[in-house]
């Protein structure tokens, strides 16, 4: 019997592409043998020596060695091959209902055989669609990957086993190892990016409003659009290297532009380099007090920064500042998108992501790495001299501030902390940390999607980087670097600068496009109360004797669960509201994920506890939100001299959330 139909209609929703383009691919050659209800696939190993996928004799005995181990209270699992039916049959049958199956197989042939001679309907029949399937006609793994796991999704592989089969290893296992790789890369990058504290995500986003007045009356990044075209722009990172590299980049002054990373920035300058940018990223006071506090700004040097920077930067800067919208932060889009789209970058978690999206931005050829080592040196130090992660002889560095630069580098079980290894430039692997592995990765990743026509690492050590061609930077200079090029001032002569009369209209399109969105997150906030009441009544009704079963006390909070997964899609379907509450989010499922499965009264108990805790934290982080923007719009208006009277935030919920208890009754 061909079950394709009826499996394919427990897979649509989130396989609606590869079903669709699976009916263009046939798979009558594979050869198959059937073993009670489950299948084996006859394939053929790279250099040609058949096996089978899964065992001839007793396939289900073999699935349940394989998973032996397998927590089966885990919300996410990914299986590296589909050659085994008794293995997927397994998972399906003791996973719980709420948790996610990424299924990596290349050969899409094998996927419809699959399907065609394997029952799903006793696995999915009735149950959440939790199935994704990637295969080999998806092209760029990476890509998908990143799609699913920064989504909804991405939350429910914070806990997960990945499950490589035995036919995955005889079949490609070079491609295998691949996707393996990119899985863990972008689970650590997820959670790096989870990882951001609701207090940090609110400092970025009062900064953000705080420099609305800057950005308004500067220069927009877009109108820097390849205006370096086919001039060498270096990028300096302040890596052990960097020191080595000094003498030759004070030559070539004038005959390249030289972008800083932040922590290069006060190195260049004890070296008598005053760099024509320098790139800053993060949100914090250190940006402020450690790189630029007490040091004489060279009036050649520009200023570009994203727009969270902290608002004394561009006070104390000369004429020349971009503030840069991220276009991978969500808020830092919308706001550009609500100013007028005043255009925006790509970038990622390090200073060195900024420096390199700004010179692809301005066009330069070629771009070059120095300093850029994402390694200790051979003698184990892991910045230049010069920096004060090295040289904290400055007098403006508080001892608060030197404890936390020494603590931030030393090594322990931290993630970001741990000791790994990595290709070196010179070949071989290199010590580096988990978190300039990260950066490697992020940098690895930009220089892919965001090519330029010639990228050189001229660092002379530390990490390879893909992507990048290794030249020494002797080379780089006699080859690249003999002629003038402009200065800043000459860069920023013909860009135009906005006209005051339209800040008015600028500020008001603004407060009306923040005011549209946050009514959203009000709706949430009260659906959020509505559940958190439902919650609080079911506890005080304290029904959680021993005298009641597990599934009737499941049944009678139901409605509840239900309500918050209800809730947790509105908030993911709402960019805008997940750019805040994803910390929350993020946390919830950390608590949530081990005790997904309500096996007992005490797990039940457990899970509407941390549901309550999960509400509150919503309502509470509405508050706080709302308040950073009437504070931070009303000092904004102020300094740009209009009518707080007209121009003020006032979001207001669009239509109400469910009623629970009428719901309640109805049901």
């Amino acid at each position: 019997m061909n079950y394709y139909d009826s499996n394919a209609q427990f897979l649509t929703e989130y396989n609606e592409w590869l079903l669709e383009q699976m009916e263009l691919i046939s798979a009558d050659d594979l050869e198959i043998i059937h073993v009670g209800d489950d299948i084996a696939f006859k394939l053929a190993d790279e250099q040609g020596n058949e096996f089978f996928s899964a065992s001839m004799y007793d396939p289900g005995y073999e699935a349940e060695q394989f998973l032996d181990g397998v927590n089966f209270d885990n919300t996410g699992y990914i299986l590296l091959g589909m050659g085994s039916s008794a293995i997927l049959k397994q998972i399906l049958g003791n996973k719980t209902e709420t948790a996610w199956v990424l299924i990596i197989e290349k050969d899409t042939r094998l996927v419809k055989k699959f399907l065609q001679e394997v029952d799903l309907s006793p696995y999915l029949s009735g149950k959440l669609q939790r199935v994704i399937i990637l295969t080999d006609l998806m092209g760029d793994i990476s890509g998908i990957m990143n799609h699913y796991i920064f989504s909804l999704i991405g939350y429910y592989f914070l806990q997960t086993d990945l499950l490589r089969t035995f036919a995955s290893y005889r079949r490609d296992a070079e491609y295998y190892e691949s996707v393996t790789s990119i899985i863990i890369n972008q689970l650590r990058t997820t959670v790096a990016a989870m990882g951001n504290s609701m207090e940090d995500t609110l400092l970025g986003m009062s900064n953000e409003l705080k420099n609305v007045p800057i950005v308004l009356r500067s220069p927009k990044i877009k109108d820097l659009k390849e205006k370096f075209k086919g001039k060498p722009i270096i990028c300096v990172a302040s890596g052990p290297s960097l020191d080595k590299q000094l003498p030759l980049l004070k030559q070539i002054k004038g005959k390249a532009m030289i972008i800083s990373a932040e922590s290069a920035f006060k190195v260049l300058l004890k070296n008598d380099i005053a760099p024509d940018v320098l790139c800053i990223l993060e949100r914090g006071p250190n940006s402020y007090e450690l790189s630029t506090n007490g040091v004489e700004i060279p009036e050649e040097t520009a200023l570009i920064a994203l727009t969270l920077m902290d608002p004394r930067l561009p006070k104390v800067w000369n004429s020349h500042v971009v503030p840069v919208f991220k276009s991978n932060i969500t808020h830092s889009r919308l706001m550009s998108e609500a100013l007028g789209d005043l255009g925006t970058l790509y970038n990622g978690n390090s200073v060195a992501h900024l420096s390199y999206s700004v010179a692809q931005h301005l066009g330069g050829y070629p771009i070059v790495f120095i300093g850029q080592d994402l390694a200790y040196s051979e003698e184990g130090t892991t910045h230049s001299k010069d920096s004060f992660y090295v040289d904290q002889s400055d007098e403006n560095i508080t001892d608060e501030q030197r404890k936390q630069i020494s603590a931030s580098l030393q090594p322990d079980e931290n993630f970001y902390n741990k000791t790994v290894y990595v290709d070196g430039y010179y070949g071989g692997k290199v010590k580096t940390r988990e978190l300039w592995r990260q950066f490697l990765f992020w940098m690895e990743h930009m220089l892919a999607i965001m090519p330029a026509p010639l990228v050189i690492n001229a660092t002379e050590g530390g990490a390879e980087i893909k992507g990048a061609v290794n030249m020494p930077f002797l080379e780089v200079i006699e080859q690249y670097c003999q002629e003038r090029t402009p200065s800043i001032p000459e860069l920023f002569r013909d860009i135009t600068q906005p006209m005051d009369s339209e800040l008015h209209d600028k500020m008001r399109n603004m407060i009306d496009f923040f005011n549209e969105r946050l009514g959203e997150l009000e709706r949430i906030s009260t659906f959020a109360a509505e559940i958190l009441h439902a919650i609080e009544q079911l506890l005080v009704e304290q029904p959680f004797s021993q005298d009641n079963s597990v599934d009737f006390l499941e049944m009678k909070a139901s409605r509840i669960i239900r309500n918050v997964e209800l809730l947790i899609k509105d908030m993911i379907k709402d960019s805008f509201c997940m750019f805040f509450l994803s910390p929350l989010l993020t946390n919830y499922h950390v608590k949530m994920n081990p005790i997904s499965r309500v096996s007992s009264i005490e797990r039940l108990k457990s899970i509407l506890v941390h549901q309550s805790n999960f509400m509150m934290w919503i309502i509470d982080g509405r508050d706080q939100i709302m308040k950073v923007y009437e504070e931070g719009i009303r000092e904004a208006v102020a300094e740009l001299g209009l009518n707080s009277e007209e121009l003020y935030f006032e979001a207001k919920q669009k239509w109400e959330p469910p009623n629970l208890e009428l719901e309640e009754d109805n049901g």
